[in-house]
Order: C-alpha cells, then sequence, then structure tokens
C-alpha cells in the first residue's frame, strides 16, 4: 500500500556549516540537534523556491513559506537567513519514527562522550513504522541520515500534499513513493 511520499529538491552547490565553527561534538550531531545557521550563508541559486545544501538544509523561498502558512500547515518553523532576505531553514517538527530494523539502518562509530553517531547510513527507500497513508502536510523521520554534522531527516507528505505541491508549481522537488512494505523485506 502506498503510504505517501518523501520529498527531496536540488542541491544548491554549497555548505551551511562553510567557515562556521562547530564543537567537536558537531561530528557526531545533526542539523536539527545543533539548531543553528551560518549568519554569513548566502542562498546562491535564488530562482528557485526549494533547495537543498550539501549539508542537509533545507532552503525554501518566501513563495514557498506563503504557500505552506496559507494551506495552514501546523508544525513547520522557517528560520530567516540573515544574508538572504526573504529565504528560509525549512524546518519541520511534525515526526514520524522510521523503522530502521526493517531498512537495515547503520549506525558508524558511535562516541559516547557526545552521545551519537558519526555516520548513519540507509535512508532509502523509506521505511515508517505507521502503515496507514499520511494525512495532509509536511512530517520528518526521528532519525537523521548522513555523515558528520550534516546528518539531517528525511521529509515525507501525503499525496493530498503532493497535489498542492505540484498544483502550486513546485517542480524542482522530487517525490519518491514510501509503501507499507517491499520486494526485499519479509512478509507477513
Amino acid at each position: 500500500m502506498l503510504l505517501g511520499y518523501t520529498i527531496s529538491e536540488p542541491d544548491n552547490g554549497c555548505y551551511m556549516f562553510t567557515d562556521f565553527p562547530l564543537t567537536e561534538c558537531a561530528r557526531y550531531s545533526n542539523i536539527y540537534s545543533l539548531n543553528v545557521v551560518n549568519p554569513n550563508f548566502v542562498v546562491p541559486k535564488k530562482k528557485l523556491n526549494i533547495t537543498c545544501t550539501y549539508d542537509g538544509f533545507t532552503i525554501v523561498n518566501e513563495k514557498f513559506k506563503q504557500f505552506c502558512e496559507a494551506a495552514q500547515y501546523q508544525g513547520l518553523e522557517f528560520v530567516a537567513l540573515p544574508k538572504s532576505p526573504g529565504f528560509y531553514w525549512f524546518k519541520i517538527h511534525n515526526v514520524l519514527a522510521y523503522d530502521t530494523a526493517a531498512r537495515m539502518t547503520r549506525f558508524i562509530n558511535y562516541n559516547a562522550a557526545c552521545n551519537g553517531y558519526e555516520e548513519i547510513i540507509g535512508a532509502t527507500p523509506a521505511c515508517l513504522t505507521i502503515k496507514q497513508p499520511l494525512q495532509e502536510g509536511f512530517y520528518r523521520s526521528d532519525v537523521c541520515f548522513g555523515s558528520f554534522a550534516g546528518k539531517s531527516p528525511l521529509y515525507f507528505v501525503g499525496e493530498t500534499t503532493k497535489q498542492k505541491l505540484r498544483t502550486a508549481g513546485f517542480k524542482e522537488i522530487h517525490f519518491a513513493k514510501i509503501f507499507d512494505t517491499y520486494n526485499w523485506q519479509k512478509q507477513e
């Protein structure tokens, strides 16, 4: 059964954390735990409504923000980027449990002093613990994937939200289907 879609966007060719001081433990953290933007970050691709940095920050423009506000989606935050007026770090606070066992996600190089992993890999195809179609709105995984300080969650939408994004003209968003089970998983 189709549960919804992961959403992804084109990269914008840069890093949020370039020339930005981070602690040694940041490499075992993720962008949501660090919860900081580089005050000197400048969005390079201003013609796109939604992009992503190489280190996992989803960046949206005013048009995307207004779309979400007009739809009255809950659990969203738009963190202003000081050097790029009209652009925001798009944060989602609606969290869904990710099924790391079913996906066989790998947690690499745990650091007890920093309480985190250097890398978490095995994000796609997305495996959620819920087995019902997603309601309207935006959601994110409880696990952040990637390497070092650039670990970030997967973002999800249901069918209705996908259609609204398409109708609104956000063509740069790529949607990948999320199923309740996959052929490589054991069938119950």
